[in-house]
């Protein structure tokens, strides 16, 4: 698959079908994400990938984690977003508001369980780095997950990144006894798209070239 064409393609699923990932998809993709830049050939990403009995468990424990403390889903910034980035975010939310009244689920719910779709995936992955590691290397963290993600979509498999669950990191660390050196960055539910599903019956928008791109020559 051209790479391009993977990027133009790819988004964001929020419903899973019941087909089973095999682990040597599940490797492949992982490896692909391995192959990501980083500085000085640091490497600092680790995955966690959790699936079938011990994914339900972790499932069970997010759900009564956030009926104890209803963790709602923002943007995470200390003061108010200025007007273009919160547009944006208001152009997208109208697009998906239609698609998730079709689930019989409120759409404030829906926003506010950002970790739905880590329910109903068969695969859950905890993205995770040494605390050893300074905030910077978040970068080289994105860059991995990049990977990951095109290299499922190249496999025909689908994701979403959820950062709401960090919110939850502490639980997930209990249940999958993650070291407390080691920080809990994202989750990443994988699995094959449920085509029926309104939730995924929708695709947000970018913004123009203009929008992101100064040049100077």
């Amino acid at each position: 698959m051209n790479i391009l064409t993977a990027m133009k393609e790819r988004r964001s699923v929020r419903a899973y079908s019941d087909k089973p990932v095999s682990r040597e998809d599940i490797e492949t993709v992982i490896a692909a994400a391995g192959l990501a830049p980083s500085a000085i050939n640091l490497q600092p990403w680790e995955f966690i990938v959790s699936y079938g009995e011990e994914k339900k468990r972790l499932v069970r424990r997010l759900k009564k984690a956030h009926a104890e403390r209803k963790v709602s889903c923002g943007p995470g910034t200390a003061k108010p977003l200025p007007q273009k980035y919160a547009e944006r975010s208001r152009k997208a939310l109208a697009v998906m508001e239609p698609k998730i009244s079709q689930t019989g689920i409120t759409f404030n719910r829906f926003i506010e369980e950002g970790s739905c779709s880590f329910y109903g995936a068969p695969i859950a992955i905890i993205v995770t780095i040494d605390r050893v590691f300074p905030a910077i290397r978040y970068l080289d963290m994105g860059l991995s997950v990049s990977y990951l993600l095109l290299a499922a979509h190249a496999k025909g498999l689908s994701t979403c990144p959820i950062g709401l669950i960090v919110a939850y990191a502490a639980d997930i660390a209990d249940v999958l006894n993650i070291s407390s050196e080691k920080e809990i960055l994202l989750g990443i539910s994988m699995g094959y798209a449920d085509e029926t599903a309104p939730v995924n019956d929708f695709k947000t928008g970018r913004e123009e070239l203009s929008e992101i791109l100064g040049w100077y020559e």
